[in-house]
């Protein structure tokens, strides 16, 4: 299983590294959506709980142009059987996990000291704000993964896949802005009680997810 799960990883970031197409495309939306929304308010003043909401909104939105193309991937170049017949879906669930967290944490690493730069945001907390974008990117990816896996085996894969996202990732979305919040404006570790919350979210659905992907990824 440990031998099967590295090698599907391996697989998975050599193709991504050697195309670069998922990834490329959802940094270069973030980067384009930061800098035309910072273009875009100039200077105007922007409280903190709209920079929240603003921040998370640009995260979702690209990460939602990444995360599924990692099994949109597999169905389009056909290796997707492949992987069925010579992998457990334990193995390759884990995998995919793994690639989708290092590509929110790529985003998010791109776009948080883009947008407080661009927008001029005075960060009180900027230790804790890192740890919980790190927390709400970890949930959003455990949520997201088997809702990645789904959408790739419809027709309209990209719409489908932030449709039917949202409602799961609305809870993390709403977390996420109200401590970020929180962290922008308040000295301290006030809002770290949330980071639980996300933690044990991201734990929840990715046991859940682990549990349910093989009747999801195995076609009978």
């Amino acid at each position: 299983m440990a031998n099967a799960l590295w090698n599907n990883i391996v697989k998975d970031f050599r193709i991504e590294f050697r195309n670069r197409f998922g990834v490329s495309v959802a940094v270069s939306f973030a980067v384009i959506t930061t800098l035309a929304i910072s273009l875009s308010a100039g200077a105007v003043p922007v409280g903190p709980a709209i920079h929240a909401v603003i921040f998370w909104l640009i995260l979702y939105f690209s990460a939602m142009n990444g995360l599924a193309h990692v099994f949109i991937r597999e169905e389009e170049e056909g290796t997707a059987l492949f992987l069925r017949l010579h992998a457990s879906p334990g193995a390759v669930y884990g995998a995919k996990l793994a690639f989708n967290i290092a590509v929110l944490y790529m985003l998010a690493a791109v776009i948080t000291p883009l947008y407080i730069f661009f927008m001029n945001v005075a960060v009180a907390s900027p230790w804790l704000l890192v740890i919980i974008v790190a927390a709400g990117s970890l949930a959003v990816a455990s949520s997201c993964t088997l809702l990645a896996a789904i959408a790739a085996k419809a027709s309209g894969r990209g719409a489908l896949f932030t449709v039917i996202s949202f409602p799961v990732v609305l809870p993390v979305l709403w977390v996420g802005m109200k401590l970020s919040a929180s962290a922008i404006s308040t000295p301290g570790f006030a809002a770290a009680g949330g980071v639980v919350f996300l933690l044990a979210f991201s734990g929840a659905l990715a046991a859940v997810s682990y549990i349910l992907f093989e009747y999801v990824w195995i076609e009978e």
